[in-house]
C-alpha cells in the first residue's frame, strides 16, 4: 500500500495528488486522508481559522489533546485517528505520519517537501502560521539522525518528481 506524507518544506511543490493515502503535517493546501497536529500551539491557530483543515481527521498527542483540545471543548471537531501517549523530543510530524503509516501496513511511503532531510534548512510554511520558539532552529540536525532509523523501509523523498530513496539521502 502507498502513503504520501506531505510535509512543509519548500519542495512541497513538486507533489502531485494521486493514488495513495495522504498524511498532512500540520495544514495543508492540499486535500488529506488525515492531518497530523502534535502540539498546542497548531490547535490554538486551527481555533481562529477552522478552515486551516480539510478535515477533521487527526492524529495528534496525548499532551495536547489535554492541555489544548479538551480545555478549550474542540473534542467533538475531530475524529482522532490515533493518539501518541508520549511525545519523544526533537520528534516531528513528519516521524510520527511515517511511524504511523508503518505500523498501519503502508510499505510505499513518499515523502514531500521535507526538505530537512537533504539540506540544511528548516523553512516550513507551518512558520507563517504556526510561529516557531527561536530556540528551535537547530532541528534539522536531530530530524535528520531520527531519520536513520527509517533507513530499511520503501521511504521515497522527493527532492525532485523522480525521488531518491531515503538510505541515499542520509
Amino acid at each position: 500500500m502507498k502513503a504520501h506524507i506531505l510535509g512543509n518544506g519548500p519542495s512541497i511543490n513538486l507533489y502531485e495528488p494521486s493514488d495513495g493515502y495522504v498524511i498532512g503535517c500540520n495544514f495543508h493546501k492540499h486535500l488529506t486522508d488525515v492531518s497530523v497536529l502534535l502540539d498546542c500551539r497548531p490547535f490554538m491557530v486551527y481555533r481562529g481559522n477552522r478552515s486551516l483543515l480539510h478535515n477533521r481527521n487527526i492524529i495528534t498527542s496525548t499532551y495536547a489533546m489535554h492541555h489544548t483540545v479538551k480545555p478549550l471543548k474542540m473534542v467533538n471537531e475531530f475524529n482522532i485517528v490515533y493518539e501518541l501517549p508520549y511525545l519523544e523530543k526533537y520528534v516531528s510530524a513528519g516521524h510520527v505520519a511515517t511511524d504511523w503509516a508503518l505500523n498501519n501496513g503502508y510499505d510505499e511511503i513518499h515523502l514531500w517537501g521535507f526538505d530537512s532531510i537533504w539540506a540544511d534548512t528548516q523553512e516550513t510554511r507551518t512558520d507563517e502560521i504556526v510561529p516557531r520558539n527561536r530556540a528551535q532552529f537547530d532541528l534539522f540536525i536531530h530530524w535528520r539522525e531520527k531519520w536513520q532509523l527509517y533507513k530499511q523501509h520503501n521511504i521515497i523523498v522527493h527532492n525532485t518528481i523522480e525521488g531518491k530513496q531515503l538510505r541515499e539521502l542520509l
